[in-house]
Formats: structure tokens, sequence, C-alpha cells
């Protein structure tokens, strides 16, 4: 995954934990007509997900700069021992 698919995928994630957040707040406001109980399961479901919507986005940062530092490894790993070229067969 590249940086900018990720940009893009936190973007998508905080879109949609604002989302949850603006429908969790409305059934909270507004949401005193239906049953108690089916109010309180709206409620969890909206800020549950909010909360996971916010958190994931910084887990995706954090598995991407290991990623990249593994990258950044190998390549330097690769760098100290002699390169192979792919266009010569080996003897």
């Amino acid at each position: 995954m590249d940086e900018e698919k990720l940009k893009k995928r936190i973007y998508a994630f905080q879109f949609a934990g604002i989302l949850n957040l603006f429908l969790g707040c409305y059934v909270l406001l507004y949401g005193g007509g239906v049953e108690p109980g089916t109010r309180n399961i709206m409620l969890v479901f909206f800020f549950g997900f909010a909360i996971l919507d916010f958190w994931f986005p910084s887990q995706l940062k954090k598995k991407f700069a290991e990623q990249q530092a593994q990258l950044a490894e190998m390549q330097s790993q690769l760098g100290k021992s002699s390169p192979i070229n792919p266009g010569e067969p080996k003897s």
C-alpha cells in the first residue's frame, strides 16, 4: 500500500467516524420516541463504531510505518551484499 492510498483510507475512516458521531448525537438528543432498550442499542452501535473509526487509522499508520522500516532495512541489507543482475544467468 502506498502513502496516497493510506491517506484516502484514513480520510474515509475519519468521515465515517464523524458521521457515526453525528448519528449517535442525533439519537441521544432526539431519540426519546423509541423504546429505551432500542435507543441504548443504537447509541452503543453509533458511538462504538465512531470510536473504532477514529482508532483504526492510528493502527494503519503504525502498521504502515513498520512496513516502511522493514522495507528500508531490506534495501540497506541488499545494498551491502553483492547485487545480482537478474538478466545474467548464474554460473
